[in-house]
């Protein structure tokens, strides 16, 4: 890698523990103590600033790495004058062994934030690559999936001086997000019993696959429909509805098959749409909002 990055404690957040737990350090190398803040990016040529996007995959099979499906992404954007980052929450997903079963999705939120720690670092180092090159007015964040709920609790913890339940925990952000994009996410995640996450003033888009077979019902309406927008913020919030899209496709690594086998054997894909229609409905949508 041309950089290196440090690694996040994330253990008041999530503590793997037991068998699985022992398992997942073995198999990675490292604990929640010391979770990583890798990526892969892609940038523009030439100079000025550029705005800034940080795009995460879901649940997936840990083994089978997510965090490269976006490159036809990354490149598209890049060309269109965003700098685009792939972020790796591997260690995050499921495996045989066990899931976290949403239980993590605060940590995938908060790591986003932590990234976008270390850009606003660069940005102001003369020795970096990206010295002065991020546009800080103009931050994205997308995501598909759990990803796409990683996106939300980013949004709304970005603003808080404090965890909101633990006030021992102080936060540092303060980023200027100024939209999100979330792709087929799911909403399980309330930050106090009772309360879902509620978001405001800041512009959103969602894209739903209407033969989506993991979410097959549209949850970031939730999001949408709970998002308030103040008269004077300039913002908006937009719902696309993909027909004959499924769930994996927006990501070249996880496909056209939403399950894993043996379930694949019970979903019928004839009707779904070719990857690259799908994928280009992607394209399309997210660079114009941006």
């Amino acid at each position: 890698p041309s950089i290196i990055t440090p690694v996040y404690d994330a253990s008041s957040f999530l503590n793997p523990s037991g068998i699985p737990g022992t398992i997942r350090q073995w198999y990675w190398g490292f604990n929640s103590k010391k979770y990583p803040l890798n990526a892969r990016v892609w940038y523009p040529e030439g100079n000025g600033t550029f705005p800034l996007l940080l795009i995460v995959h879901g649940n997936h099979t840990m083994n089978e790495f997510s965090d490269d499906g976006y490159e036809y992404l990354g490149k598209l954007l890049a060309s269109r004058g965003i700098i685009t980052v792939s972020v790796d929450q591997n260690f995050l997903n499921g495996s045989w062994l066990d899931d976290f079963g949403q239980s993590e999705n605060i940590v995938r939120g908060l790591i986003l934030l932590e990234h976008l720690k270390n850009w606003r670092k660069w940005n102001s180092e003369q020795s970096n690559v990206f010295f002065g090159k991020v546009d800080t007015s103009n931050i994205f964040l997308a995501g598909h999936s759990r990803g796409g709920q990683a996106v939300a609790i980013a949004a709304a913890m970005n603003k808080l001086p404090r965890y909101h339940t633990d006030s021992k925990i102080e936060f540092n952000y303060g980023f200027n997000i100024k939209g999100i994009i979330q792709i087929a996410p799911n909403d399980p995640y309330e930050p106090t019993k009772g309360n879902p996450l509620k978001l405001q003033d800041i512009n959103y888009l969602l894209i739903q696959g209407g033969h989506d077979a993991d979410v097959f019902t549209p949850m970031g309406n939730r999001v949408y429909n709970r998002l308030a927008l103040s008269d004077t913020s300039n913002c908006f919030k937009a719902f696309i509805y993909s027909y004959r899209s499924n769930h994996g496709q927006f990501n070249t690594s996880w496909g056209k098959y939403d399950f894993g086998y043996p379930k694949t054997r019970l979903l019928n894909v004839q009707s779904i749409l070719d990857a690259e229609e799908q994928r280009k409905i992607a394209k399309v949508y997210i660079s114009a909002f941006i």
